[in-house]
């Protein structure tokens, strides 16, 4: 079924020609109101813009904890989660300790054989190094066996993380995450990274504050981490990331140059990627390695200092990432069959002995997406079943899965995403039991597929200046969409399929007036049926700049388009 087209803004003032007005309009829209929230919103400050790490109630107790470790020459075991938010995390953790001289084991799980989470594997190997005290990053919080564990074998434990707070914490040392009841940090929304560059700032401000300007140059790390778990690009977010996307067009780590190059992005002559970039090439072959192998070998691309190995170790992640496409779009497929034998139910839930463990958590969130319903994608063992959950705006998906929690064997995650596993006897009533608490907590109406639309745009404003003026609102991602725009009876002067299998369109377009232009319709190929020159049409897209033997032109990018009912 097509997306139904919902505007933001109807307002007729949105249709004006001015452009001041127009971006007016996106600003409002984002919660940009007064003249300072619009400057830091507009021109990010790294100075003014990131928060004092010691604002965390636990930063001065973790910081004084590595100073006892570097003093008495204890082993720090360092366990990080294996998706790119952790691999990134672990990244930054390294950094800080190594910086203090503190040795490190680095332990990153097998997700196929160990899952989420501080293993016996992990302190094994922690107890057998001599470690003395273990660091999660990106993990932990429900870890509470584990963590007793470790203390029973002489090991403290500081929880780094994010994630969903459960009412009973673990038995650790301390704890640096800006959910937990009662803490002091301003903002709520770092990722594993975030977190960890606030906890690698803590450490240079108290034993390297001569070298506080050298912290940007981890700000590339910081960046990917943060896009890579869709967290909200507002606030220090959007500071960690708008200058950690200049850091990644010069980088000094070999494998991000490596994974720049093979994703064709360019970078030099002022250009610096996009968070489109990481998402959408950065962040898939780092979390291809735990998908299709181990996620060290992206933890071993992004801390290689020879430049030559980095490249084969990049090439065997590309490797990877090849295959983890190809089984991912087959899975897609067989969830998509159920979602559509089940259309009336409110959850998608799919499970299957042939379904990769590796990419149950992409396929769940494609599927969602598509469908507009909640999803959970689940590998069938002999025994058991482990798999992931993605969610939609409207439902919480942590609160959801702990009311299921006495038929679960774990699970954790956040908000819209989510990891569990269950035992294969249990799986039937878990099935019921999410349909019936999605029925309990959506609305009574259908969650139809939807495009969000900023605002109508004035034909006049089809201008290189305008797209370079909204590109200032960038980086565009999770909690600031890149703006899409509707425009009303365009007339279709050309059309053509393009791509290997015609899936996609090629536009020549003209408005009222003669002014005509190009659009480029991914996946809109079958769209609307028999389209031709001379149809009048409705679109929905973004603004682009499309650069072709050294000449720059605007370039729309479809987001959607119909037939239009205005003659």
């Amino acid at each position: 079924m097509p997306p139904t087209w919902k505007l933001k803004s109807d307002d007729p003032s949105t249709g004006s020609d001015s452009i001041e007005s127009a971006l007016e309009t996106l600003l409002l829209l984002r919660g940009i109101a007064t003249p300072e929230e619009r400057e830091r919103f507009l021109e990010p400050d790294y100075d003014r813009d990131l928060h004092d790490p010691f604002l965390f109630t636990s930063m001065e107790r973790v910081t004084e904890r590595f100073a006892k470790a570097r003093d008495a020459g204890e082993r720090v075991g360092l366990f990080g989660d294996f998706d790119a938010d952790g691999i990134t995390s672990t990244v930054l953790l390294h950094e800080a300790l190594t910086k203090l001289s503190i040795p490190v084991t680095v332990h990153i799980p097998d997700k196929h054989t160990e899952g989420h989470g501080l293993s016996g594997v992990a302190l094994d190997l922690f107890e057998r190094d001599g470690v003395t005290l273990v660091v999660t990053v990106d993990c932990g919080m429900t870890d509470h066996e584990p963590i007793a564990e470790a203390k029973r074998r002489g090991m403290d434990t500081i929880v780094i993380d994010h994630h969903h707070v459960p009412e009973t914490v673990p038995d650790a040392y301390a704890f640096v995450n800006p959910r937990l009841p009662g803490e002091t940090y301003p903002f709520k929304e770092l990722c594993g990274a975030g977190i960890s560059f606030k906890v690698l700032q803590a450490v240079y401000m108290r034993f390297f504050p001569e070298e506080l300007e050298q912290l940007k140059w981890f700000l590339d790390v910081a960046a990917v981490g943060t896009v890579a778990d869709v967290m909200p690009l507002v606030g220090e977010n959007r500071t960690i990331v708008t200058y950690g996307l200049v850091v990644l067009s010069k980088s000094k780590r070999h494998g991000f140059r490596e994974m720049v190059s093979r994703g064709r992005i360019p970078v030099g002559g002022g250009k610096a990627p996009s968070a489109r970039d990481i998402s959408f090439q950065i962040a898939p072959r780092i979390n291809a390695a735990s998908r299709m192998a181990h996620a060290r070998v992206a933890y071993d691309l992004l801390v290689e200092e020879d430049p030559d190995r980095a490249r084969e170790t990049a090439g065997i992640l590309e490797a990877h990432n090849v295959e983890r496409q190809k089984v991912s779009a087959e899975i897609a497929k067989a969830v998509k069959v159920v979602a559509l034998a089940h259309a009336d139910r409110r959850f998608v839930f799919a499970a299957h002995e042939d379904f990769h463990f590796g990419v149950v958590g992409l396929v769940a969130g494609r599927i969602a997406n598509e469908f507009r319903k909640p999803t959970i994608v689940l590998t069938k063992g002999e025994s058991v079943s482990r798999g992931s959950l993605r969610s939609i705006p409207e439902l919480n998906i942590i609160e959801v899965i702990e009311e299921c929690g006495d038929l679960l064997e774990r699970f954790g995650g956040h908000a819209q995403a989510a990891g569990l596993t269950v035992r294969n006897e249990h799986l039937a009533v878990l099935e019921e039991r999410l349909e019936r608490l999605a029925n309990e907590r959506l609305s009574g109406d259908r969650l139809e597929p939807e495009t969000s639309v900023d605002m109508r745009l004035h034909p006049s404003l089809l201008t290189l200046d305008f797209a370079r003026r909204v590109k200032r609102l960038a980086p565009f991602g999770q909690g600031n969409p890149e703006p899409v725009f509707l425009l009303e009876s365009v007339r279709v002067e050309g059309v053509r399929p393009v791509g290997s299998d015609g899936k996609h369109l090629k536009l020549s377009l003209s408005v009222q007036g003669g002014r005509r232009f190009d659009a480029i319709g991914f996946s809109l190929a079958d769209r609307i049926s028999g389209l031709s020159a001379g149809d009048m049409i409705d679109i929905v897209f973004q603004l682009d700049e499309n650069e072709w033997n050294g000449s720059v032109n605007l370039q729309l990018k479809l987001v959607d388009m119909r037939r239009s009912e205005k003659l």
